[in-house]
């Protein structure tokens, strides 16, 4: 029951937190629009796969939570790379504006999993 509740809460705040910026993109960048569903999609995911191969490992204890920890924040930071060379190389956006909307939601995002996982690792 608890992992539905985080699952709903880090799912409506990233929904708000589109919204938000979505308005704000309209109102600030009229001209270049970043690509914001990508963003938010990219983010999310990678938020749900951590939280989710990071809860079974405490259940199972496959390994421990530290180095479960730094493997899959080394995956994510790969993928955020991954996710740029993509756009810098096959996409028309301007990389900079991409960084400017990219990295808030990053971090806000990052924020809400490190929660997440002191709270998980609080209850063992």
């Amino acid at each position: 029951m608890i992992e539905i509740k985080d699952l709903l809460t880090i799912s409506l705040i990233t929904l708000a937190l589109f919204f938000i910026h979505q308005f704000l993109i309209l109102e600030i960048f009229k001209n270049e629009k970043p690509p914001l569903i990508s963003i938010y999609f990219f983010n999310y995911s990678a938020v749900l796969f951590l939280l989710s191969f990071f809860k079974i490992n405490l259940q199972y204890k496959l390994i421990n939570p530290l180095t479960s920890f730094v493997t899959l924040t080394f995956i994510k930071m790969l993928s955020v790379i991954a996710y740029f060379i993509y756009f810098n190389n096959y996409e028309d956006f301007d990389v900079i504006i991409l960084v400017y909307n990219f990295f808030p939601v990053y971090f806000l995002l990052l924020t809400i999993e490190i929660l997440n996982l002191k709270k998980s690792l609080n209850n063992i």
